[in-house]
């Protein structure tokens, strides 16, 4: 994208009489674009009147008005920041003026033509769109391009919000890839990126406030003004706690003399390996660590799942060594913090399983998942089905609803343990499924599910997500990670077809009906969403 050159202009305010005598506010307003480039679908008003008084903002492309109503305040001097505009579209913005006597005035037009979209944009395609039904806001996704069938282009990153018509009216053009963001207390939103983890706050004009990085491999590069972070790695996975500090995913290493090497025949004698080992950490804004959580010493180091002895994620940032090969036992996916009883829900996607975890004394609290390859330590923990209903296998994003309900991307990869036989991707399904836990009677319940249309194949092998939706009660689902063979079947791994994703937002009914949906495909380049979040506003309060 060609960087904007800031022009400033000064727009005189015209005023009209709210009464007979009276003296409407004088003023003026001087717009600038977004003088940074990566975040161009944003204008910057500085208003300066006489008087104190509030302020609202309209803007028209000529068929639909915005007005913004957000500077209630008296005062005579104000930043105006306007966000919505959607790309490539000439814009007519005025500001209106209101003094503590109801005397306003109105400003002259100022004409604005947006700059397009990039042409490296992800190509968009939305398939659904009822917007008296959908949950209000704005869809925030980030989109990871996969240039050929190898691993994610590293250097590109597309942040984008739709609004409720599934126009871009926000985007960020970052220098990396994204994979989730998530907006803070404070308005700004937070992602990480890279194979390490560098974890980035940033404001609404893409301005970075600030960045954290880990220390412990070599080859650490600081970024510029960067908070050091005491961790290998940091993946997956960061959120913030309601006192400040950051929840977040790392890794460590430990070596085992004797550990499985099979996945289809466990009478093959177990070898040295080194594990990849999640940890999750507490660390306060300035980088310290409070507290760690080693998953290695929480779930059965020995139990393994389809996957559990791969190490490919790893790849560029352990070491393989084939004397000790290394086993990304757990992959840990997510994190939800529930401050009610200041525990956390944790998803192992190749444990096929989701635990609770008490922070205030480090106990395991349950674990749901499929019961076999426990240790003894784990099975009184493990729990029970009732009624009819599925475990979730290779899930992602598990998180108590304000009903107390337990939400997934349930993506159903193989929907077997080791050493069963591997259900095939043809007939492989994923689901949004709901669940209910009795942690009196450690029991479970499916109460809801939803996997497609009638007919529809819906089966995404790798990321997902699922968000409850709370003034609509509906369920935001991402289906991420897509993987079509050139037979048309889908396929399990990333590198076996066209990737591709998609957003929608169904209700939670049964049967549930889809009233959003937003596709991302390409025949010529794969693309993937990890996460995407539905955001009350684009505004930072």
């Amino acid at each position: 994208m060609n960087p904007l050159v800031p022009v400033a202009v000064i727009a005189v305010l015209t005023a009209w009489v709210a009464g007979c005598g009276a003296r409407a506010p004088l003023c003026q307003v001087s717009w600038t674009p977004n003088p940074n480039a990566r975040v161009p679908l944003a204008l910057i008003g500085r208003l300066t009147t006489d008087r104190p008084t509030s302020a609202r903002v309209s803007f028209s492309d000529g068929e639909r008005t915005e007005t913004l109503a957000r500077w209630p305040e008296l005062a005579s001097e104000r930043e105006l920041l306007v966000l919505g505009f959607q790309p490539a579209t000439s814009y007519s913005v005025r500001v209106e003026v209101t003094d503590a006597r109801g005397r306003s005035a109105t400003s002259e037009a100022f004409e604005w033509i947006t700059p397009p979209l990039p042409a490296s944009f992800p190509p968009l395609s939305v398939t659904v769109c009822r917007p008296e039904k959908m949950e209000p806001g704005v869809t925030l996704i980030p989109a990871e391009r996969w240039p050929g069938r190898g691993d994610p282009d590293r250097e590109f990153g597309a942040l984008f919000a739709l609004d409720e018509h599934g126009e871009v009216v926000w985007f960020y053009d970052a220098p990396h890839a994204i994979s989730e963001a998530k907006r803070l207390a404070n308005g700004n939103l937070v992602y990480y990126h890279g194979t390490r983890g560098n974890v980035v706050e940033l404001d609404m004009l893409g301005n970075i406030v600030r960045q954290w990085y880990t220390t412990r491999l070599p080859g650490t590069v600081a970024p510029e003004g960067g908070i050091p972070i005491d961790a290998s790695t940091i993946h997956h996975d960061v959120q913030e706690l309601p006192g400040g500090n950051f929840l977040a995913l790392s890794t460590e290493t430990r070596r085992f003399e004797s550990y499985p090497t099979s996945e289809d025949d466990p009478n093959v004698p177990p070898t040295p390996a080194r594990v990849v080992g999640d940890v999750i950490l507490e660390y306060e804004v300035n980088g310290t660590v409070v507290k760690r959580w080693p998953v290695l010493d929480l779930l059965d180091p020995l139990r393994i799942g389809y996957e559990s002895l791969d190490w490919g994620f790893w790849q560029g940032v352990y070491e393989n060594l084939p004397e000790e090969p290394l086993r990304d036992w757990a992959h840990v996916n997510s994190l939800h913090y529930d401050a009610r009883d200041h525990a956390l829900l944790v998803s192992s996607y190749h444990q096929d399983a989701v635990f609770k975890l008490d922070l205030a004394t480090g106990a395991l609290r349950w674990i749901l998942g499929f019961p076999t390859g426990w240790g003894e330590r784990w099975k009184p923990l493990v729990l029970t089905p009732v009624g009819d209903g599925l475990y979730p296998f290779h899930q992602h994003a598990a998180r108590w609803t304000p009903q107390r309900t337990l939400l997934m991307f349930d993506n159903g990869k193989y929907r077997a343990l080791p050493f069963a036989p591997k259900m095939p991707p043809e007939q492989s399904f994923s689901r949004a499924v709901e669940f209910a836990i009795d942690e009196q009677t450690l029991e479970f319940r499916e109460l809801w599910s939803y996997g497609g249309r009638p007919n529809e194949v819906f089966f995404t092998p790798f990321l997902g997500e699922t968000d409850w939706l709370p003034v609509k009660e509906h369920v935001l689902v991402t289906d991420g990670g897509r993987v079509t063979q050139p037979n048309g079947l889908p396929g399990f791994h990333p590198n076996q077809g066209r990737k591709w994703a998609r957003v929608f937002e169904v209700t939670h009914t049964t049967p549930a009906e889809v009233v959003f949906e937003v596709l991302l495909d390409d025949p010529n380049c794969g693309w993937t969403v990890y996460r995407s979040e539905r955001l009350a506003s684009l505004y930072p309060r």
